[in-house]
């Protein structure tokens, strides 16, 4: 066994070591992970590749040392991006909890309300009333350069009534990529359109999904919009509401929020191994 590859194989298992470590202890940081959760991921993230690595140094194959390394990165790289993802500044998590009530911490333009990323947050209730042509549109904190959004789904959870007793009422949902720069908005997606049946209290959530596009790359400053738009015409949603809220938490869930540094990590761990054959053949 070369010295070569003595120094190699250690710095691999080093390697891991520091990988698996930084995504225990960043997903421990975070009260949107279990614990139960970091059990599967010290197992598959660190053990098997460390594993993995002490069979390749007894067999002496330099590819499978890459292997490994190839297998704990990808195992940390993917746990995070899912279950502590980067996202924008107040907290990691995708999920978005429409704000209660007039506050405008996030300072986006006037009557647009804010959506944390925290439930916490959320401590009173509030009651929007329906109508023809009535809007509601939330804002997300801001988000930075070196971040972009998944294409995937959007499901929102969303506590809706209706007191009529004849008259349904519809809605819809949408998710808009608002640019700071030139102070803009690029549709990410629109749902189907919803329908609140009659006599509904609206102390349930309403569940619906939309596919929602990709962005490449966030802008600093850049935000995600939702907007809420009651689509039936006449009187036949002045009786529906919006609840909101600690007793009746609205809220959505987007696609992953991933730092775009993370996802050139992805691209390169499936490239070790074919690095590892290019040395091998370059040896001696």
């Amino acid at each position: 066994m070369s010295r070569r590859f003595v120094a190699f194989s250690i710095f691999v298992g080093l390697g891991l070591i520091l990988v698996g470590g930084r995504s225990l202890i960043v997903a421990d940081a975070s009260p949107l992970v279990p614990r139960a959760v970091l059990v599967p991921t010290f197992v598959l993230g660190l053990w098997l590749p460390l594993g993995v690595l002490l069979y390749a140094m007894r067999r002496q194959r330099v590819a499978v040392v890459a292997l490994a390394f190839c297998v704990g990165l990808s195992a940390n790289v993917v746990f995070l991006a899912n279950a502590v993802p980067a996202n924008a500044a107040t907290d990691n998590t995708s999920q978005f909890w429409l704000n209660t009530c007039c506050t405008q911490t996030f300072a986006c333009p006037g009557g647009i309300y804010d959506m944390y990323q925290s439930s916490a947050l959320v401590t009173s209730n509030t009651t929007r009333g329906g109508g023809a042509g009535v809007s509601y549109t939330y804002c997300s904190d801001t988000f930075t350069s070196s971040q972009s959004l998944q294409a995937n789904t959007t499901t929102a959870n969303f506590y809706m009534g209706n007191g009529s007793s004849s008259k349904t009422c519809d809605f819809t949902g949408e998710l808009l990529w608002y640019h700071a720069a030139s102070s803009t908005t690029t549709s990410l997606g629109l749902s189907a359109t919803q329908t609140i049946p009659t006599n509904t209290p609206g102390t349930s959530p309403m569940t619906f999904n939309w596919a929602t596009s990709a962005v490449g790359g966030f802008a600093d400053g850049d935000r995600l919009y939702f907007t809420l738009a009651f689509t039936s015409t006449a009187s036949n949603c002045n009786s529906s509401q919006l609840n909101t809220g600690a007793v009746y938490p609205s809220n959505f869930t987007t696609a992953t929020i991933v730092s775009e540094i993370v996802v050139g990590f992805l691209l390169l761990a499936p490239a070790l191994p074919l690095a590892a054959r290019w040395w091998k053949r370059r040896r001696p």
